[in-house]
């Protein structure tokens, strides 16, 4: 069956917030001290591959059918690229971006389980999965039909250069997270190690860069104040609102003592600004990847 530029485009969609979902799931398996509910890769125990009626168990157990759920939805962009009428070699290449970044997210699972909850193994795991976000990002733009292209002629040069150093803040703020996470008292099983770090140093290493990253999208909103192009102008303001947004969250959590439920919310905030980001910067662009 063929698909039309529209269907493809709503598979591109829901790989991409499946991909998202997995982010979140990921860090409930976490937060619940259920990194060891299941001890073996790909069964859960040895010899049983479903877990018997245990609560840690299941939790990871489930994240690993969203990882399931991911998995079918990547190939079926893959599939739906050779399908789309019409073709588009850069759908194809970006889709199968996602089934290897996948595949890596498998075998770091597996890793994950088999090094029991080692930080840099999942400090690697939720990286590799903001590498995953944005390809789905860029595979969900290119595929949106009826793209709008005429207002990034009018997107100063300057404006482009503020917006990429935006794009490597927000970077600097979700590696400096994960090194604040792998230090804290959330390692997914109250066995496990922690790095070596101060959680206090290291936190006001994260809280720095936050505060960077106000300033930079801050004042970036303001220089788009009187500037042409409503779709560059609207992604800023999307980024602005994310990352005050983040920053709130962060820091409530901070000085309440890390509750897990806020813990959680910045894990999600944190894939939402990254995705913000990643439209920001295809929205200032000078070269857009188009889909025939």
């Amino acid at each position: 069956m063929n698909l039309n530029a529209r269907q493809y485009h709503l598979l591109t969609q829901v790989a991409l917030w499946l991909l998202a979902v997995i982010v979140v799931s990921g860090a409930a398996v976490r937060l619940s001290g259920s990194g060891l509910g299941c001890s073996d890769w790909p069964n859960c125990e040895p010899g049983l591959l479903v877990p018997e009626a245990d609560f840690h168990a299941w939790v990871e157990f489930g994240n690993r059918l969203v990882t399931g759920l991911v998995s079918i939805a990547v190939v079926l962009a893959v599939l739906g690229s050779l399908r789309r009428v019409p073709p588009s070699v850069s759908l194809t290449k970006w889709s199968l971006g996602l089934v290897a970044g996948v595949a890596a997210q498998i075998a770091l699972g597996a890793a994950t389980v088999l090094t029991h909850l080692s930080p840099p193994v999942v400090m690697g795991h939720f990286l590799l999965s903001m590498v995953l976000v944005w390809n789905s990002v860029v595979l969900e733009d290119i595929a949106r039909p009826k793209k709008t292209v005429s207002n990034r002629s009018s997107i100063h040069r300057t404006l482009r250069s503020h917006a990429h150093a935006v794009g490597v803040g927000a970077a600097v703020v979700i590696v400096t997270g994960t090194v604040v996470t792998a230090s804290g008292p959330h390692g997914g099983d109250e066995h496990v190690a922690r790095l070596d770090f101060s959680f206090p140093d290291v936190a006001r290493i994260h809280g720095s860069a936050v505060v960077l990253l106000v300033v930079l999208v801050l004042s970036l909103f303001l220089r788009t104040r009187h500037t042409e192009g409503d779709l560059f102008k609207r992604r800023v303001t999307i980024v602005l609102i994310a990352t005050l947004g983040q920053a709130a969250i962060g820091y409530t959590q901070y000085f309440t003592q890390l509750p897990v439920l806020l813990v959680g919310c910045h894990i999600a905030g944190a894939t939402l600004l990254w995705m913000a980001t990643i439209r920001l910067l295809l929205a200032s662009s000078e070269r857009r990847i188009k889909a025939v």
